[in-house]
């Protein structure tokens, strides 16, 4: 199994500082706590899809995606360059984006 590092680091492609993390952070919360906006209707549970993220680099750094992810990918033909961030954890470095940052 790769090791990942501990400090992981989440960059951004519009200007906003990166943030580090702690290696198996949840993406969404992790976002949220340094008050980056993340969409979303039902507070992280995946079920409405609207916390995605586009992931413009270091995608291998994210957890694999879960069952519940999968279903919820199907069904809204989420682009498969895009993770729910509520179901994805950091294990290394990151490049996200969205249409509404």
């Amino acid at each position: 199994m790769k090791k990942h590092a501990e400090i992981c680091t989440i960059r951004f492609l519009k200007l906003r500082a990166e943030i580090a993390v702690a290696a198996g952070e949840n993406l969404m919360k992790v976002l949220l706590q340094a008050g980056v906006p993340v969409a979303s209707s039902c507070r992280g549970d995946g079920v409405c899809g609207k916390c995605r993220v586009t992931v413009m680099s270091g995608g291998e750094n994210l957890s694999p995606e879960l069952p519940l992810e999968m279903n919820r990918r199907l069904q809204l033909k989420i682009p498969a360059n895009e993770r729910l961030s509520c179901q994805a954890h950091v294990f290394g470095d990151v490049t996200i984006d969205t249409t509404y940052w």
